[in-house]
């Protein structure tokens, strides 16, 4: 019983850390969200003005918030795949596989 009670305890702290790992990234993608409507206004200011000093200032701001945004989903990707993935020990996995089995 305390085994079983155990191998619960486990997946119960397998599933809190993948969902850990979600809400970090929706509060990364949103405050991500927020710094491209900055851009995206300071865009249409440029183009109402229609000067090209800045407009390319603002692309370049465009390209740098794109690139980041690019980093930051690789980065949580990686970190909710290895916490997914190495939150139960194999051992165990295997074990519970062999049971059922």
């Amino acid at each position: 019983r305390e085994k079983n009670q155990s191998l619960n305890h486990l997946r119960m702290a397998s599933r809190l850390d993948a969902c850990c790992s979600r809400i970090e990234t929706a509060v990364r993608m949103n405050a991500v969200s927020d710094s491209m409507k900055g851009v995206v206004k300071g865009m249409g200011r440029s183009m109402a003005s229609m000067d090209i000093e800045k407009l390319s200032s603002t692309m370049d701001k465009f390209e740098q918030q794109f690139e980041d945004l690019d980093v930051k989903t690789q980065y949580m990707e990686g970190a909710m795949n290895a916490t997914t993935a190495t939150s139960t020990p194999a051992e165990q996995v295997d074990e519970l596989i062999g049971r059922v089995a």
